[in-house]
């Protein structure tokens, strides 16, 4: 069989399709999917790259080499073990080869997606709410789900996508003429796009509004393949999931449409788990809060898998028989702790010694000063003991007490010159503002005190306060040499 002669059976099959049609318009996907791909494939078979037909040698009633005649059924559309044409076998087989593994669910637990599951919903044949599918990838979820005429448009919808179920979508290409048969082409830079060039399709829908997404494949007018975010998960939308079955997959930019589909969907390698959902599926529950985060890092994402782990035990009610159990276990740990923490044997007495405040030694006692003065130290203090020393002398001469402090420079430099004389109020005068300068006693010999005074002004002063000493009749001790 050369291109373009068919078969005996699959003329036959076109001309019944086109008594039956005679406007050229193929029968929309609702249980019809095998007559439809019949006569996509009756003549020219899928298995040309790029779109281009060629022979295959012997063929069956349809023109590819297995491929059943019209009468004849390969089981349900979409089957993801079925190796028939209208199966899903290769895209299985496709996921199972880049390492991922497959898991074709006939319901669906909301709740039980995580972080490491792709969820891939095609041709649904019960509803989808909206808002479920919304929250589950706002929460992190990564989504594809691809319907022509089933039951996802309103999910679509929520996804900001407008499903048009046209009769003949408007391209520029079709393959082998066929109207029912359009290509879209690939748009832009985006790892979706990456090496398709064109994706043949079989009777598609269209989304011919696209808001808060990408077009990555599209018709002339109509997208076929978009890809956005919602939070912080990723969806991948496609108007024709028949793109995936065995024939198509035949395509190379069908195929590798649905290669960089997988890679863009998995997370860097974490999401290796595609769960896999077609035709009449129930789901249930809820989303998870919180289910990934591209910008967290190892940390976050054990954080948030611990949070769901303790929102689930929440729930967990115990029985009467486990109840008991339990307080079983936990008396033994009670007893356990206090075999080890409390003592075996009496200690040393506690007296409370180690709540004491030390008080550190005061600075002028008498062999600390000593101590300090041989060290070359302590010469404040002993300025100290210098200034207290003449305040004692002055109130004996002038008959006040602390003259130093409560009485002005010039009324005690007066007094004191009417008592003892000009040559005392001058050797007062000399040394009246150093020792006015100088701390209390208390405040040099505190342990904190940083004061200091240099060996040589203290050795100025002593010599002054001496020679003071000496107009009072008080004379200091000489050292001994």
């Amino acid at each position: 069989m050369t291109q373009g002669d068919g078969s005996i059976e699959g003329n036959r099959l076109r001309d019944s399709l086109a008594r039956a049609n005679p406007r050229g318009v193929m029968p929309r996907r609702r249980g019809t999917l095998a007559v439809v791909l019949a006569g996509l494939c009756g003549t020219a078979g899928l298995g040309g790259l790029g779109g281009t037909a060629r022979a295959t040698g012997p063929t069956g009633a349809a023109g590819l080499p297995g491929l059943p005649g019209p009468a004849s059924s390969d089981g349900a559309d979409y089957d993801p073990s079925s190796t028939a044409w209208n199966g899903m076998a290769s895209f299985v087989g496709l996921a199972e080869g880049m390492g991922f593994e497959v898991k074709a669910e006939n319901s669906l637990e909301w709740s039980e997606l995580s972080s490491e599951d792709i969820l891939v919903l095609i041709y649904p044949l019960q509803r989808i709410d909206p808002g479920r599918l919304g929250a589950f990838v706002a929460a992190g979820g990564n989504l594809v789900i691809a319907d022509d005429f089933g039951e996802g448009k309103d999910a679509m919808q929520g996804l900001g996508l407008l499903r048009a179920e046209v009769e003949t979508p408007r391209a520029s290409k079709y393959y082998d003429g066929r109207t029912y048969a359009p290509i879209a082409t690939a748009r832009g830079d985006h790892p979706l796009a990456a090496d398709v060039g064109e994706v043949v399709t079989n009777h598609p829908a269209a989304l011919t509004r696209v808001e808060g997404a990408t077009t990555i494949v599209a018709f002339d007018e109509g997208a076929v393949v978009v890809a956005g975010d919602r939070g912080s998960g990723h969806f991948v939308a496609i108007s024709d999931p028949s793109i995936f079955i065995n024939k198509m997959l035949m395509f190379r930019g069908n195929i590798q449409l649905a290669a960089n589909l997988l890679r863009y969907l998995d997370r860097g390698g974490r999401a290796k788990h595609l769960v896999l959902l077609h035709g009449d599926v129930p789901m249930y529950g809820e989303p998870r809060p919180f289910i990934d985060d591209a910008k967290a890092g190892e940390l976050g994402r054990s954080i948030a898998d611990l949070n769901f782990w303790l929102s689930e035990r929440r729930a967990w009610l115990l029985t009467p028989a486990a109840m008991k159990v339990l307080a079983v276990g936990l008396a033994i740990a009670l007893l356990l702790l206090a075999l080890f923490a409390l003592p075996v044997r009496r200690g040393p007495r506690i007296d409370g010694a180690w709540l004491k405040f030390g008080r550190p030694g005061r600075r002028d006692e008498p062999h600390r000063v000593i101590a300090d003065a041989e060290q070359g130290g302590g010469t404040l203090i002993l300025a100290c003991v210098l200034r207290d020393q003449i305040q004692l002398l002055l109130a004996e001469a002038i008959g006040k007490p602390e003259p130093l402090y409560t009485m002005s420079e010039a009324q005690l430099l007066a007094e004191l010159s009417r008592s003892r004389g000009d040559q005392a109020r001058a050797a007062l005068a000399r040394v009246y503002h150093r020792l006015r300068a100088l701390p209390s006693r208390g405040q040099a010999a505190a342990p904190w005190s940083a004061g200091h005074l240099a060996r040589r002004d203290f050795d100025t002063l002593h010599r002054d306060v001496a020679e003071l000493c000496r107009t009072l009749d008080a004379a200091l001790a000489e050292p001994e040499a």
